[in-house]
């Protein structure tokens, strides 16, 4: 899709998705729309840095702003998250960007946002011990619960359509995980690991405001008191309508994977009405699923379990070492 050429002075050219992302971080590919930006709100151009990580452009200036740039085959991550920020910001036991403007430049929109002070959980997460660890989980189900507690009216147009959307999933789910480089033996059990699976996912569902994922790029913490703590949550591009239980794969995968008790900390405060009688075999069962079914899974990217290919032979083994609940 190569880029307007009326835009062609604000905007490079790129001709698809991925050459998109080759070139979105590039601060002086998009220093003009940055400026342009600028100059048409009245933000401080000065001390420009591009995040390197992300799906969109996204650029701070050291007036604590941040400018999020949407290609226009992305806009429905621009309506979703300036949505989502519209209903959760003041809403969650947690800091969220303020939206401060919002806008259109040559068929991109944007969004110029406070920046939120702390590091990535990502970032501190190795050095953090079992106690602080729990802790962290544990707010995480807090804030997801607030969230989960939002109305969600006027958030339509973010709802999945559940029932078409898991239809959909499972149909191409091992294309999917073929693409992603899940080993083979595993890719060829997930027709009836599904099978198995299927009535033990969401039904009747009553969808609530998922962010998407929580995950420890997207969270943010300070050290309060000698001790680091979630005070903040960003990106929200992601964020739809669906059951709760489609919000627990992040935490659950990135940070909790293999400890039972992490996940324990995580999933009885996550609001869902998870209780330690529930951590079984059939929870397990059902998250797998949900997180095979997920419609951005990588596992080999979001499993944060050292050596997990050489561990487990069938996605049933998979299951426990990720979710090591003991049989009641």
């Amino acid at each position: 899709m190569t880029a307007d050429p009326i835009a062609q002075a604000l905007f490079p050219p790129f001709d698809d998705p991925a050459a998109f992302d080759r070139i979105r971080a590039d601060l002086d590919a998009f220093l003009p729309a940055i400026r342009a930006v600028c100059e048409r709100h009245g933000l401080a151009a000065s001390g420009l840095a591009a995040f390197e990580r992300g799906t969109n452009v996204v650029v701070s200036n050291d007036a604590g702003q941040i400018i999020k740039l949407f290609p226009p085959f992305l806009r429905h991550q621009f309506e979703a998250e300036r949505l989502a920020l519209g209903r959760v910001h003041g809403n969650v036991p947690v800091a969220t960007p303020e939206i401060l403007r919002e806008g259109e430049l040559d068929g991109w929109p944007y969004l110029v946002m406070s920046r939120l002070p702390g590091r990535t959980l990502e970032e501190v997460w190795p050095a953090l011990g079992g106690a602080e660890r729990a802790e962290a989980l544990a707010r995480i189900g807090e804030i997801m619960t607030a969230a989960h507690a939002l109305p969600t009216g006027g958030l339509e147009s973010l709802d999945l359509g559940w029932d078409t959307f898991v239809e959909r999933q499972i149909a191409g789910c091992e294309g999917r995980h073929r693409r992603m480089r899940l080993p083979e033996r595993l890719v060829a059990q997930i027709p009836a690991y599904l099978a198995s699976a299927r009535l033990l996912l969401p039904t009747s569902v009553i969808p609530v405001l998922l962010t998407g994922e929580y995950t420890p790029e997207n969270l943010l913490v300070t050290r309060t008191g000698g001790a680091w703590r979630v005070t903040g949550m960003i990106d929200f591009a992601d964020a739809c309508l669906g059951p709760a239980e489609y919000d627990l794969l992040g935490p659950c995968l990135f940070l909790a994977a293999g400890s039972a008790e992490l996940q324990r900390a995580f999933l009885v405060a996550c609001g869902t009405g998870i209780a330690d009688a529930d951590l079984t075999p059939a929870l397990s069962r059902k998250l797998m699923a949900l997180a095979l079914l997920h419609r951005y899974s990588n596992l080999g990217y979001q499993i944060r379990i050292e050596g997990w290919e050489s561990q487990a032979s069938s996605l049933s083994e998979l299951e426990q070492l990720i979710w090591p609940f003991p049989v009641r």
